[in-house]
């Protein structure tokens, strides 16, 4: 009778040697730390928080410039459709020229003169020569429109529009 028996495999059938039985495992290294170790990278930590403290800043101060633009669009964009709020858009321009720039700049000026300001500050030709008699018109003759046709309306309130958006503060 042979003897076979279900022992368990030799060491030496399982790692390849007798020699591995006695290794132990090496250490792993620390972890290497995420954190800067060197002052340059506080340095420049520091200085992109306070640039970006610095931007935000200077965006807030525009936005908060920037508010008789959006006042102005507003009442601009509430003028019904049937031209009857029509005579505060004198008021709206000269208003929003006098945030935009300085008093004795703006103050005084009427008909052509009034109209080529305008045309200056925003860079291009919005307003048509005449329309300053228009604008006088409207802010003499109150909410009376009967002087200008509907077309002539409209495209103020558009060029007052647009004026509103991309003039140029003069300070």
């Amino acid at each position: 009778m042979s003897e076979h028996t279900n022992s368990p495999p030799a060491a030496a059938e399982i790692f390849g040697s007798d020699r591995m039985w006695g290794l132990k495992e090496l250490p792993l290294p620390e972890s290497v730390s995420w954190w800067p170790q060197t002052p340059g990278w506080f340095v420049l930590g520091a200085a992109i928080l306070v640039a970006l403290a610095w931007l935000g800043w200077r965006l807030y101060k525009r936005y908060q410039r920037n508010s008789y633009r959006r006042e102005g669009l507003a009442q601009l964009n509430a003028i019904s459709p049937d031209l009857a709020g029509l005579a505060v858009l004198p008021v709206l321009l000269r208003r929003s020229a006098l945030r935009a720039a300085r008093r004795e700049e703006v103050a005084g000026l009427r008909g052509r003169d009034w109209i080529a300001w305008l045309n200056a500050s925003a860079g291009r030709t919005l307003f048509h020569e005449d329309d300053g008699e228009a604008l006088d018109q409207l802010s003499y003759a109150g909410s009376d429109k009967s002087s200008l046709d509907e077309a002539t309306a409209r495209r103020l309130i558009e060029a007052s529009k647009n004026w509103m958006k991309v003039h140029r503060a003069a300070v």
